[in-house]
């Protein structure tokens, strides 16, 4: 019995495709079709089960037409895979990060076959979660202050300052929690009434540019941060806490104020 492989879609300028075609081969993989972001239809997906595309070498208004195509692009089975620059984090992710997604920053070829790899592997539902919802949210508020307390962003941006202070002594990789010090970040903007985009919030994770977008959308679809439009510009958003992990974490600082404890 011959042995079927899954279907990949390629969208990218020639030189980029052979990179990517390279890497999805090497996953295991077989190229169904291929597209330029300048011809003037994408193929559809038809065929195709995972969607790989570059993005690293286009201008800016080439990008933006670029994202726009790619949110047009119908889901697959295994979902979409985009590599891009670091500098282009806030164009792309903000309206791509509601699908089912992996963003590689600067990858090289082995990070990309990786990537790819991983996503055949299981292919991901649209609203699938680890766990039903009835077990993932099973956390007991055991000890936690039903009212909150007031808290200084000052004190907040305080804690996270000493723990990047950390790395100095020791290596960066013994204290790697983005997921924590993305919610001291966002929990700090909320109290100074401030924004913060995507790219910053990468920043504030301390961990790789495609680390912190892999956080950035896990922790999205978990329901503890939420997207929120720019009125201003419809290829930009910011991210911020939702109700849900708003409320959690002005709980948790009422349980440091009423033990006498140290934000950290």
């Amino acid at each position: 019995m011959p042995i079927v492989r899954p279907g990949v879609l390629l969208l990218g300028q020639t030189g980029a495709r052979v990179h990517l075609a390279a890497a999805a081969v090497r996953a295991g993989a077989e190229i169904v079709a291929e597209a330029d972001w300048s011809d003037a239809a994408l193929p559809g997906a038809t065929g195709a089960q995972l969607v790989i595309a570059a993005l690293e070498d286009l201008a800016a208004d080439t990008l933006n037409d670029a994202v726009d195509r790619l949110g047009q692009v119908p889901e697959t089975k295994f979902g979409l895979i985009v590599t891009l620059t670091e500098r282009q984090i806030d164009a792309v992710a903000a309206p791509l990060l509601a699908r089912r997604i992996t963003l590689l920053c600067d990858a090289e070829a082995a990070d990309l076959a990786s990537a790819v790899a991983q996503a055949l592997v299981v292919p991901v539902e649209p609203v699938a979660r680890a766990l039903p919802a009835t077990v993932a949210d099973q956390r007991s508020d055991y000890g936690l202050p039903a009212e909150p307390v007031q808290v200084a962003a000052a004190d907040v941006r305080k804690a996270i300052r000493a723990r990047r202070l950390r790395s100095r002594p020791f290596p960066d990789v013994l204290f790697e929690d983005p997921a924590w010090d993305m919610l001291l970040d966002l929990y700090a903007a909320h109290l100074e009434r401030a924004q913060v985009s995507v790219s910053s919030l990468c920043i504030a994770s301390a961990v790789p540019p495609s680390t912190a977008l892999r956080w950035i959308s896990k922790m999205t679809e978990d329901g503890l941060f939420v997207r929120e439009p720019d009125p201003f510009d419809r290829r930009r958003a910011f991210m911020a806490l939702s109700e849900a992990a708003l409320d959690r974490m002005n709980r948790y600082f009422a349980t440091l104020a009423q033990n006498g404890l140290a934000i950290a």
